[in-house]
């Protein structure tokens, strides 16, 4: 079956041959071409979906050495247009519609201030145990180097007694860390 590029109009006979494709000559896309069907989310809805981010990064901080690494949150049910809207600004935005994938990624202490403003809170990325006096936070920078956090929103699709089915997760993947705090 032939598949078509939805950016150049190219026609491929795969496709695994439009994927390869998008990822070489369309690497950096933007352009999302069903964006006018895409309606402005509630504020009532981005607000709804920047807490649920932000207690889930919070569960996923701990303050001991089982807690350091790489992590991953995810939401299902996540609307394409909240991710849209929150994203589609940001540099590092891209689109691919064979995929129907999103990603956008933030890096080093930029990065940090940047999502601090998306999600609308500064200390989306810290938790604390006063009793412990440790902390554990999303790790953007160290001694040695940058780190980043990596959003992409992908859709699934369910075809079934001649009915589709479609949903949206957005995953968040980060590196996690801990260690002491000064009491002030």
């Amino acid at each position: 079956m032939a598949s078509k590029c939805q950016l150049c109009q190219e026609i491929f006979s795969s496709r695994k041959k439009l994927v390869t494709h998008e990822r070489i000559k369309h690497r950096n896309n933007k352009i999302i071409p069903h964006r006018n069907s895409l309606i402005q989310p509630l504020l009532e809805q981005i607000t709804f979906y920047q807490d649920a981010f932000i207690v889930l990064v919070k569960k996923r901080l701990g303050f001991n050495r089982h807690s350091i690494g790489t992590k991953q949150v995810s939401i299902h049910a996540f609307p394409e247009n909240i991710f849209v809207f929150l994203f589609e600004n940001e540099p590092s935005f891209r689109y691919s519609p064979v995929q129907q994938k999103y990603s956008c990624f933030f890096q080093g202490e930029a990065g940090e201030q940047r999502l601090k403003q998306l999600v609308n809170y500064d200390n989306w990325n810290v938790r604390q145990d006063p009793k412990l006096k440790t902390i554990g936070y999303v790790l953007f920078m160290d001694n040695e180097s940058s780190y980043g956090v990596n959003f992409s929103w992908t859709q699934t699709e369910l075809k079934e007694n001649e009915r589709i089915f479609q949903c949206g997760t957005v995953t968040c993947k980060f590196t996690a860390d801990s260690g002491e705090f000064a009491q002030q």
